[in-house]
């Protein structure tokens, strides 16, 4: 049985956070692009590792052993409750951030959530009380407790917002990818309360801002332009159309319709 905490650097008692952060810190000494082909084993040990620990499921099928060795080792729980002493002042901003990301270290992910959403206003923001790296960390496992509990929308804010500080100076790198085709995976669905279209035609219109790649963006922008032309915008449709077309002229029926729309006349921006 491989050792996936070993190769991490990593307790059995690790958060995800630090399951994450541990991965980040291994895969990038071992990457093939900056240690060759010997570290090539290594990298994908690694990358093994993260995909079980990072899945609760899998984790807790991997974890199954160890707990049985640990049951009778555990230290006497300490008397003072840190989590009931953040509860109690939790109408301090400060602490109710410390609180959520405690909640969610511990996978206390739907208490994360009610006190999110207990906030005046019904919507906490972590961002001013944590770091900038934290901030995304703890945001990312928070828009994962949101996608869990159907709350599409509140998720793809905090999404937006790591895509917002990523775009601006690089920290989750190649997780960056993860981050991206999350926030794609919400646009391609009805998102709730939006029968006209119109929140998710303004999520696509900020979304083919970011750094996708170019095929995606292109499915993005023919994505948006289907909605637009439903709504009955065909010029603004026919520019995401030309658009798409310029990032990959050879997916499937791009090129007929391109043709398509210059013989009608929509004019190119």
């Amino acid at each position: 049985m491989k050792d996936y905490y070993a190769l991490l650097g990593i307790g059995i008692e690790a958060s995800r956070t630090e399951v994450r952060r541990a991965y980040r810190a291994k895969a990038k000494e071992a990457h093939p692009d900056l240690s060759g082909d010997e570290g090539h084993n290594l990298f994908l040990a690694i990358k093994e590792a993260y995909e079980v620990l990072s899945s609760k499921a899998a984790r807790e099928a991997y974890d199954e052993t160890w707990r049985a060795t640990q049951r009778h080792s555990k230290a006497p729980a300490q008397e003072w409750d840190y989590r009931l002493f953040l509860k109690a002042r939790k109408d301090d901003p400060e602490s109710l951030a410390k609180l959520i990301c405690f909640d969610l270290l511990h996978d206390r992910d739907s208490e994360a959530v009610d006190l999110d959403e207990s906030w005046r206003g019904g919507f906490f923001s972590l961002k001013p009380y944590l770091d900038r790296e934290d901030f995304m960390d703890f945001g990312f496992l928070l828009s994962e407790a949101y996608m869990e509990q159907g709350a599409i929308v509140k998720a793809y804010r905090l999404l937006r917002g790591i895509a917002e500080l990523e775009e601006d100076h690089p920290y989750f790198k190649h997780f960056y990818a993860e981050v991206l085709e999350r926030l794609a995976a919400i646009v391609r669905q009805k998102l709730p309360e939006d029968d006209d279209d119109r929140l998710r035609m303004a999520f696509l219109s900020d979304l083919v801002r970011l750094s996708y790649p170019a095929k995606e963006e292109a499915r993005l922008r023919k994505l948006f332009s289907e909605l637009l032309t439903a709504a009955g915008r065909h010029e603004d449709a026919a520019q995401q159309i030309f658009k798409a077309y310029d990032l990959a002229p050879k997916m499937p029926g791009l090129k007929e319709t391109v043709k398509l729309l210059k013989d009608l006349g929509m004019p190119e921006f």
